[in-house]
């Protein structure tokens, strides 16, 4: 049974569904994944890769802040993974980027 879950005031979130089937092997594996934007349900898709570049993609395109506690997160995927902005990045992004690139 679905219920509409309480999103609070959520500006912007990844929203996961799980099935109770304890039969699956995989420790994760969501049944869907919904974008949040502004207490909104914007789109479900069903993996966590598609959901995650939606959401950024709207973020970016309807200059949204970032999450407070995923701002390096968000920043490292526009400037370094995306190439977006070619501004200087911070001290702690040219960090993470340096060692991203040693990894690649």
């Amino acid at each position: 049974e679905e219920s509409e879950p309480e999103l609070g005031d959520v500006a912007v979130a990844l929203l996961t569904v799980i099935s109770d089937n304890g039969t699956s092997q995989v420790q994760y594996q969501p049944v869907t994944i919904s974008v949040v934007i502004e207490n909104e349900i914007v789109v479900s898709l069903p993996r966590l890769a598609d959901a995650f570049l939606i959401m950024f993609g709207l973020m970016y395109a309807l200059h949204l802040s970032y999450p407070k506690g995923l701002t390096n997160t968000f920043e490292f995927t526009q400037k370094v993974l995306l190439g977006l902005d070619d501004g200087k990045l911070s001290p702690k992004l040219q960090t993470l980027k340096n060692d991203f690139m040693i990894h690649v």
